[in-house]
């Protein structure tokens, strides 16, 4: 799903996008001229493989997302506030590569099967 910038207005939008068994469902703002907030909810589940076992599992997914979007490139002004920024070029949003994104970043991190969560350590 895209959306242009300009057709975001300063109330939001609300929007739905999946990838596979997980959906994102949330709100884009427009919070100035060249950027957009987008609040969510990533929910679903993903195939995954342990980080200790290397044995696939559903991985359940239930993160909040934040994630700013700035039509083309993003000039901090020293604030250093925008860590979760994406920068788009073409003059829209696409929501399913958020999710894409936001979903690989929670991949990335260490899951466990339920098997090694029970391990003393772990």
């Amino acid at each position: 799903m895209t959306v242009e910038f300009k057709k975001i207005p300063v109330t939001g939008i609300a929007f739905e996008v999946s990838l596979e068994d997980i959906k994102l469902i949330g709100n884009a703002k427009k919070k100035d001229k060249t950027m957009v907030v987008v609040d969510g909810k990533m929910s679903g589940k993903v195939i995954h493989q342990c980080d200790r076992c290397a044995e696939e599992f559903d991985l359940l997914v239930a993160e909040g997302v934040e994630v700013f979007a700035s039509d083309g490139i993003y000039e901090d002004k020293g604030t250093g506030e925008l860590l979760n920024l994406v920068e788009f070029f073409d003059g829209s949003i696409n929501f399913d590569m958020i999710l894409q994104s936001e979903l690989e970043a929670l991949k990335s991190d260490y899951h466990y099967c339920g098997k090694c969560e029970q391990i003393q350590g772990v």
